[in-house]
């Protein structure tokens, strides 16, 4: 008779094994698509220019570019920006450290250091999170950060930004402060 110290290995070893051998199998039908994870094309240095009408109408620098296989996404590091008029003149510039555009749904949206000045609407917003939708027309904050707009001598900073390009107007909606300096230079 064997002794009990002896059966552990000869009856243990091939339990594990086949344990082991049937918790390892390889799913073939769960394939990860990598494709929309890794840029298509990547830009260093890249400057862009939308040409309407036989004009520049807008011109996008970028420190770093990288445009995805789906066709309308593209990440862009350290960019400045403008929009001009029908005259050719500059009417909007700006700068932020990312930008994050849905080209197919004319989104886009703006983290780090966003500086945007509209000279001819006597403007300048500052913030670290936009997001401006081309359809609508919308220039939106989250509800959480804050925003800081400058016009005609007042400067107003608050939560829940929201300005409309169409009706030319702006909205906070929670912590909202400010300062305006009348014409004297008196607060």
């Amino acid at each position: 008779m064997k002794s009990f110290s002896r059966m552990i290995p000869t009856i243990l070893v091939p339990v594990l094994a086949a344990a082991f051998c049937a918790a390892c199998s390889v799913n073939y039908n769960n394939v990860y698509e990598t494709e929309d994870t890794v840029p298509e094309l990547m830009l260093d240095e890249a400057v862009f220019r939308r040409v309407k009408d036989s004009k520049v109408s807008s011109e996008i620098q970028s420190k770093r570019l990288e445009e995805f296989k789906d066709g309308g996404t593209v990440l862009a590091q350290e960019i400045q920006f403008e929009s001009k008029n029908e005259d050719g003149a500059v009417n909007s510039f700006g700068s932020a450290g990312l930008m994050k555009a849905d080209t197919k749904n004319e989104v886009y949206e703006f983290y780090n250091g966003i500086r945007i000045e509209a000279p001819d609407r006597g403007f300048v917003i500052y913030g670290d999170s936009l997001r401006w939708n081309g359809k609508t027309e919308q220039l939106t904050g989250e509800k959480t950060k804050p925003v800081t707009v400058k016009k005609d001598g007042v400067t107003l900073s608050g939560s829940g930004f929201s300005a409309s390009a169409v009706s030319e107007s702006f909205s906070f909606s929670s912590n909202v402060g400010g300062v305006y300096v009348d014409k004297e230079g008196q607060e």
